[in-house]
């Protein structure tokens, strides 16, 4: 279900959407130096990742989307576990849990949009021009 060539794998693992072996971020999720940062393209394939200016702009739906999701799971849990307790506890586990995970759902917003766009392709090694920072020469 999440194997190599599935959205989930590229997902999950923040790889390049279309080869799945470059990484896609320049560092960790919660790596305040580069929280957010997504390279300018893929080391193994070569794909641009900001196909167009301010092409991640449309990520803002998808953390919001994310953001809606965590709010209605807290919410049935709180009712399934904790059904006691009132407003006050569910809106301070909302906000603990919307600070803790906002890295995460930001990086993943970013992964998730482009996902949208760029597909798999099991050639994408094969097929694309990469060059190498230490070869001046084109690789085929």
């Amino acid at each position: 279900m999440i194997g190599k060539g599935t959205k989930l794998y590229s997902i999950f693992r923040m790889k390049c959407p279309r080869c799945h072996e470059g990484d896609f971020y320049k560092g960790h999720p919660y790596k305040f130096s580069t929280m957010g940062q997504v390279k300018e393209k893929c080391d193994k394939c070569g794909l641009k990742y900001s196909i167009e200016t301010s092409f991640f702009t449309g990520s803002y739906y998808v953390v919001y989307a994310l953001g809606v999701a965590l709010f209605v799971t807290i919410w049935v849990l709180k009712l399934l576990f904790f059904p006691e307790a009132g407003p006050g506890a569910l809106l301070l586990t909302i906000f603990i849990s919307l600070i803790v995970l906002s890295p995460l759902m930001y990086a993943l917003s970013k992964i998730i949009w482009i996902n949208f766009f760029i597909h798999y392709d099991k050639n994408a090694l094969k097929k694309n021009f990469v060059t190498s920072p230490s070869d001046s020469t084109t690789k085929k």
